[in-house]
């Protein structure tokens, strides 16, 4: 779920689901209180036509009826909506609306007088009814009274309608807020989130090499994270600096002792005879077994050496390395250096293929893979280098011997070489091969299609 990762994206959501169920909630609780007032407006209006219908209610020969002429039109027009029903105790009819038309309301027993019963009901051949029932004593005379009960019902059909059409506004109108209120936080969140996205484009810019350091004017809350960052690539880069002269400090500490020891070997060596007493008891064995222990010193330190050199760098302000130009230099040098083998190096590099790390990196890679080309080839060199995926990809090839699949993994430990008589320290590859795990890429040897060797390296931190 990479989109969730957006910080926007989360706000947003959030927001929205925090709107939708407030509104929810604020819909539905408009909704029940405008049912209750209409279920409120309903009763007052039975109330209202039930007092009407007791108020033309008519004494005719110790019988009450109903004056339908004087009541509510809507008493006489077939299934108007209003409807009245006269019943006496026994609940026998004797007076029922003309807008019933045969149709019966589904009245209970006869309430006591005095008594109101509100129902509601769905009866057959007439819409959904809310009714009221009235019980009643009335008098005939000073010593006659009966018990009657008034029934009127309404249909619920417009209130119905009035209220499905309202919470369809509420909807809508909600919906519409919400979906407003969305766009202005993510308009507003644009606008919010700007300096984080210059902050996140500058570091980009540092880490291709464009720029140097975060400038500009940011919020307080972001204003300690940038100012936190400058002091990290400063420090960074001072840090590595010093550790970079720090070497180079102890390479020529070392330089001086083993070449001094060399040189006093190289005058036992001279002045050795068979006698080891006569020469103070060093003979020749002994020299050359002191030899061979200050060249695995020589080895050793120059190994960890260039190894540490390595700085694996993050790219914090480094400007990208154009690999031509580095290729073209280092076969130029080798050219010299083995012209009497007069190989022939053909260089194929993509355009724009650059190396995003440190210069002196790229050229120790380099560096030692052709060395090593031109030290075993027959004559003939070939080097190709593109970006492909964000990784700067490299191959260098001969026609020498090559090397077996079994020799590989011996040949990548220090001081291994793959053939002893020709010079070198064998630590070229061990190198290459942590400096390549320094910046998170490959590195694999196989055989080339011109008969020696293929090494491809592929560095990760690479753009094109």
């Amino acid at each position: 779920m990479a989109l969730f990762r957006s910080l926007r994206v989360r706000v947003v959501v959030w927001v929205s689901v925090a709107l939708t169920v407030l509104f929810a909630i604020t819909v539905a609780g408009l909704d029940v209180t405008f049912r209750r007032s209409t279920e409120r407006a309903v009763r007052e209006l039975l109330e209202v036509q039930v007092l009407g219908l007791i108020a033309l209610a008519d004494d005719e020969n110790g019988t009450l009826t109903v004056r339908s002429d004087d009541a509510d039109p809507q008493f006489q027009l077939a299934y108007s909506g209003l409807y009245g029903v006269l019943r006496d105790a026994e609940g026998r009819e004797l007076w029922r609306s003309s807008s019933l038309l045969g149709a019966d309301l589904p009245l209970g027993a006869p309430p006591a007088p005095g008594e109101q019963r509100f129902f509601t009901a769905a009866p057959p051949g007439l819409p959904p009814l809310a009714g009221l029932e009235m019980g009643i004593a009335w008098e005939f005379g000073e010593e006659h009274t009966a018990e009657y009960t008034f029934a009127v019902a309404a249909s619920l059909e417009p209130y119905l309608e009035r209220q499905a059409a309202f919470r369809r506004n509420l909807i809508y109108w909600f919906a519409g807020v919400t979906l407003t209120m969305v766009l202005v936080v993510s308009g507003l969140l644009q606008v919010m989130l700007l300096p984080l996205r210059r902050l996140e484009r500058q570091v980009r810019e540092i880490d291709s090499g464009t720029r140097v350091a975060l400038s500009g004017k940011y919020p307080s809350e972001v204003e300690g994270l940038a100012s936190s960052l400058n002091a990290l690539i400063d420090t960074e880069r001072r840090r590595l600096v010093r550790y970079r002269n720090t070497l180079d400090d102890l390479a020529h500490s070392l330089k001086t002792p083993l070449a001094v020891m060399r040189s006093l070997l190289s005058e036992l060596s001279l002045g050795a005879t068979g006698t080891a007493s006569a020469r103070g008891g060093v003979d020749a064995v002994g020299v050359d077994a002191l030899n061979r222990e200050v060249d695995r010193m020589e080895q050793r330190v120059s190994h960890q050496l260039r190894r540490a050199r390595a700085s694996g760098s993050t790219g914090l302000g480094v400007d990208p390395v154009a690999v031509a130009p580095v290729l073209e230099d280092l076969c130029g040098a080798l050219d010299k250096a083995y012209r009497d083998k007069r190989v022939t190096c053909e260089l194929d590099v993509a355009s724009g293929a650059l190396f995003q790390g440190d210069p002196g990196d790229l050229t120790e890679v380099l560096g030692n893979l052709l060395d090593n080309a031109y030290k075993y080839c027959k004559s003939r060199v070939q080097v190709t280098a593109a970006s492909r995926g964000g990784r700067l990809e490299i191959t260098v090839e001969d026609d020498g011997r090559g090397i077996a699949p079994e020799e590989v993994e011996r040949l990548l430990e220090r001081g291994t070489r793959a053939d002893e008589s020709v010079p070198g320290h064998g630590i070229g590859l061990a190198v290459v091969r942590d400096i390549v795990g320094l910046y998170g890429g490959t590195l694999e040897i196989g055989r080339s299609p011109l008969g020696g060797a293929a090494v491809h390296i592929a560095l990760a931190r690479a753009t094109a």
